[in-house]
């Protein structure tokens, strides 16, 4: 194991520090990434907004260069700031804003579109086990080979694929 000197101090490579305090600021982010993103907080609070992105560049700083107790004290931060941000939205009553949710009538699929891992729990809690959870550039990947969709969009970009049938029940509904 090499040494790395940080702010007066040497780390060990290799040290738990980093992982356990990253540990400790991802269980501490998802309250808030289970339901809603950065840019709703902007556009909620944007000087909450702007200090929270402050504190995140203090604490990947300090991760990079910082002293074993500047790590702690910053991962502590990041943990209220995360803290702070999921109680500002709750109390504003923001609507979830970290996915998007689909339903396609004719087979029963349900399908949620997101980025954040942490939203995954909050949809099957809210909406099933069933839900398909995807992220947009699996999507991407659903279009770019579906020729025709992809064809068809080209040329009317803001056609729908809608169910020509919504008075049919669903497969799982019969």
């Amino acid at each position: 194991m090499s040494a790395v000197a940080h702010g007066g101090g040497a780390r060990r490579v290799g040290e738990p520090l980093i992982p356990r305090v990253m540990g400790q600021v991802a269980g501490a982010a998802k309250a808030f990434e289970s339901r809603w993103t950065l840019t709703a907080l902007k556009r909620v609070d944007a000087d909450l907004h702007r200090l929270f992105n402050e504190q995140q560049d203090l604490y990947h700083q300090a991760l990079i260069t910082g002293s074993d107790r500047e790590v702690e004290e910053q991962a502590a931060a990041m943990c209220r700031g995360w803290a702070a941000i999921a109680r500002a939205m709750e109390t504003a009553g923001v609507e979830d804003d970290a996915y998007l949710l689909g339903f396609h009538g004719a087979t029963g699929t349900r399908v949620a579109i997101g980025e954040q891992k942490h939203a995954i729990a909050r949809v099957r809690e809210l909406h099933g086990d069933k839900v398909v959870w995807i992220t947009p550039d699996e999507v991407a990947a659903l279009v770019g080979g579906m020729e025709l969709l992809k064809a068809a969009k080209g040329v009317f970009p803001d056609a729908e694929v809608i169910n020509l049938y919504p008075n049919e029940p669903a497969k799982e509904d019969t």
